[in-house]
């Protein structure tokens, strides 16, 4: 792992969200965007509404060569496996957001469980930008640090999760972003994201550990894997395959 992509790994660690930069050459984020508008098409979401968020999930999304492409992508998952302390990450989530504007954008909050305290690193979200963002437009804005207070910790066996007031009055900052670059957000950092004035698409990729998870995460494996019982793995690309399964 070179320097760029373990930096990546422990700003993860540290303050719930690394970034890599500029992953993407303009060729592949061209065919990418491609492929997406196609899906959404395709699937009849159709071009996207003023104020829309339309998103695509799962493995419909497979059918797309250079899109489904980047649920597999190397570089990423050497950086995911490394957060997670997990050599075959598992894919529980794959989906697609378009926010057409003018949208209000989304309201401060963590994806962390309201009543369970997490086993540290579980799970982390990537988030592949196929737009230039910029601090006043679309922005992801976090917390640094704040997952820490969902994590079970033996040091402090007593630990409160924080209260929904507590996440709403957080230092928020924000992160400017060119098309092509990857987020890696550990979930319950707290985050938000500001008004969006310019068209703003993203992928995720939303991967766990095979070996440590709090209730609601092991629920959520379980409802994937029912569902993936129901899907013939030779239909799975070979190199997505390998984390499409259990």
């Amino acid at each position: 792992m070179d320097a760029e992509d373990r930096a990546a790994v422990e700003a993860a660690w540290k303050n719930g969200v690394g970034v890599l930069h500029n992953l993407l050459s303009q060729d592949e984020l061209d065919t990418i965007r491609r492929e997406l508008e196609q899906a959404y098409l395709d699937l009849d979401m159709g071009s996207g509404e003023p104020g829309s968020r339309d998103s695509l999930r799962n493995e419909p999304l497979l059918n797309y060569p250079a899109l489904g492409g980047l649920f597999s992508h190397p570089r990423i998952l050497g950086i995911v496996s490394a957060i997670l302390d997990e050599p075959r990450p598992f894919l529980l989530q794959m989906k697609t957001n378009r926010y057409t504007p003018e949208h209000k954008g989304v309201g401060r909050h963590s994806d962390g469980s309201p009543t369970e305290l997490a086993a540290p690193f579980q799970w982390v979200a990537t988030m592949i930008y196929l737009d230039d963002i910029d601090v006043n437009s679309g922005a992801l804005t976090y917390v640094p640090g704040t997952h820490l207070y969902h994590f079970a910790s033996a040091c402090d066996p007593g630990r409160i999760l924080p209260t929904k007031e507590d996440i709403q009055t957080g230092d928020y900052i924000p992160i400017g972003l060119k098309a092509g670059s990857v987020v890696f957000r550990v979930p319950e950092v707290w985050h938000g994201v500001v008004p969006i004035h310019r068209l703003r698409r993203y992928i995720t990729g939303l991967y766990t550990s095979r070996t440590k998870g709090n209730a609601p995460i092991k629920e959520q494996i379980q409802k994937a894997r029912k569902s993936r019982k129901q899907i013939s793995e030779t239909s799975i690309p070979e190199p997505a395959r390998k984390y499409w399964q259990y």
